[in-house]
């Protein structure tokens, strides 16, 4: 089972770990054993270190990790390093925290659907989650999501929504918890995984979500989560993002 769940600025990968060798993500990944525990490399260039049993553990940007997880069931939780879902998890306490969070896991594997299992785990690791989105802030995520390839420069869509460019990024940032650039980023890559898991090509994916090139897509998928989107399709992904 591999399932990809896009969530505004933020996805969750629930499959097998994939083997990676040692490696880096451009944006921190909350990673988790849903029902046993892995093991994590306590220095990933030194493998006679050793490994540690977790059960969960939070990988900063940009930081070399591997894991071993062997048969173990694995659920990848990626946001976005400037967001306000970072700074909240970097401050939790795993032990408060862990067994909500797995709990939900949990019930998500087991086949509950996605919109109850979203505000589980949002519940359980206190993301943002706002109750009242603006409706400025959701008129420009609507336009975000219904044409990724467009440029969406700032001061075109603050214009849209009838704000100044400093007042919309101050209330962006505050609805959503991400900067404007960086979530429009997010936009982009889960259109073009979405195409790609419904059989358009790598190519058609990544033109119609904004990308330059399949290579561009590429190399942009690979840095965020690790690992070549091709893998996904090989694997047959299942994008589940609706309620």
């Amino acid at each position: 089972m591999v399932k990809l769940f896009f969530w505004g600025a933020r996805a969750l990968y629930l499959g097998p770990a994939a083997g990676l060798s040692p490696h880096r993500n451009a944006v921190p990944v909350l990673c988790a054993g849903v029902h046993d525990t892995f093991e994590v490399a306590r220095d990933p260039r030194r493998p006679r270190a050793g490994y540690v049993a977790r059960r969960t553990v939070l990988i900063p940007a940009n930081t070399l990790h591997h894991l071993q997880a062997g048969q173990v069931l694995m659920a990848f939780l990626y946001v976005d390093a400037q967001s306000e879902d970072f700074r909240r998890l970097r401050t939790l306490a795993a032990g408060a925290r862990e067994g909500a969070y797995v709990a939900a896991l949990q019930r998500l594997a087991a086949g509950q659907p996605w919109g109850e299992a979203r505000e589980a785990i949002a519940g359980a690791l206190d993301l943002v989650a706002p109750s009242r989105p603006d409706a400025r802030v959701a008129a420009a995520l609507r336009r975000l999501g219904q044409a990724p390839a467009e440029p969406h420069r700032l001061a075109s869509v603050a214009a849209h929504v009838h704000l100044s460019p400093s007042r919309f990024l101050h209330l962006f940032k505050e609805t959503t918890g991400v900067p404007f650039r960086r979530y429009r980023v997010w936009t982009r890559m889960g259109a073009a995984v979405r195409a790609l898991a419904a059989g358009v090509s790598l190519t058609d994916a990544a033109l119609d979500a904004g990308f330059s090139s399949s290579a561009h897509f590429s190399a942009a998928f690979r840095e965020m989560f690790g690992l070549a989107p091709s893998r996904l399709a090989q694997a047959g992904v299942r994008i589940e993002d609706r309620p």
